[in-house]
């Protein structure tokens, strides 16, 4: 499946969610990370935009404990899904990190991937071989949809396994690299894009909590610059008046939810992230008269500004 239809079917379950339960669909289900949506076959936790879907699947299932598997996970378990739940599934989304030879004009295969060096070059000087970013789908079951298989006890606290952050600044790179003009500086305190300079400033890394928190702010800015007249050219951006109206806050939802797309499909959990963009939103939403059409419209533009992003 090509990213833009995963993008659309992500976009679906936000907007489900935004009508039946408005920007409460934000919000974890319950409390502390036992209760965090959780593998039950990996032992790990999962991330992004799957936290939003698959809490919200519980809760509008009821399901007792937010634990899943994939068809394949159940079996493996010595379990089966339950005959009526078969097409009851949950699609859950991963990067999927990979290299394309630009010298035989393929793939690599992921068996290969740790045997390349990747910054090898070709006789021309260019590098042979190119980072590629696809988005990759699974079929999830809650464990109340099989049989024979017990939930894990989970105690709060339990460590995350998070993917390396090496994806979040390759991603960053590219795109700053790709665009020429847009440069990235570390030379004073706040964080900002700056339209006319196209210039994104950023505190340096270990002024910030953790790096996971610094990568959400770094996408933040960069979702900004992607509103440049010679990107998505995005009206959010360029028309507005003055700090704080309408227009700014459009501009700053679409900015804060495509921050929430990227950290969330690299796997990066930022400390307090989640109250930090729930209060974040529900700020931004204040300006706003329509706030479900505009929050709305601001996930169908983060969509887009992750594309652009990664492209």
């Amino acid at each position: 499946m090509k990213s833009q239809a995963i993008y659309e079917r992500v976009n679906e379950a936000v907007i489900k969610g935004l009508k039946e339960q408005g920007m409460s669909w934000f919000k974890p289900w319950k409390a502390g990370q036992e209760n965090a949506p959780f593998n039950l076959h990996t032992k790990r936790y999962y991330n992004g935009f799957n936290i939003f879907m698959l809490n919200f699947e519980m809760q509008l299932k009821g399901y007792e404990h937010n634990q899943w598997l994939t068809w394949k996970q159940v079996m493996d378990k010595g379990g089966r899904v339950i005959e009526a739940e078969n097409k009851n599934y949950t699609e859950i989304y991963f990067w999927n990190i990979g290299y394309f030879d630009n010298k035989t004009g393929k793939y690599v295969s992921p068996k290969l991937v740790k045997s390349i060096n990747p910054n090898e070059k070709m006789s021309d000087g260019n590098f042979r071989y190119r980072k590629t970013f696809n988005i990759r789908f699974f079929n999830v079951y809650n464990v109340a949809q099989t049989t024979g298989i017990e939930p894990h006890n989970i105690e709060s606290g339990e460590t995350i396994e998070h993917e390396p952050i090496e994806a979040a600044e390759a991603i960053a790179n590219s795109y700053i690299d790709r665009q020429g003009s847009l440069k990235l500086t570390h030379l004073e305190s706040q964080a900002y894009y700056s339209p006319a300079r196209d210039v994104v400033n950023m505190p340096r890394l270990n002024t910030f909590i953790d790096a996971d928190s610094y990568y959400k702010v770094l996408f933040h800015e960069l979702a900004h610059s992607t509103g440049h007249k010679d990107r998505l050219n995005r009206k959010t951006l360029l028309e507005v008046n003055h700090w704080g109206d309408n227009t700014y806050a459009k501009e700053e939802l679409v900015a804060e939810i495509s921050a929430m797309y990227l950290t969330g499909l690299l796997g990066l959990e930022p400390k307090d992230n989640e109250s930090n963009s729930q209060a974040y939103i529900k700020g931004w939403c204040k300006h706003l008269e329509d706030k479900a059409d505009e929050c709305v419209f601001a996930m169908q533009q983060a969509t887009k500004v992750v594309e652009y992003i990664q492209a």
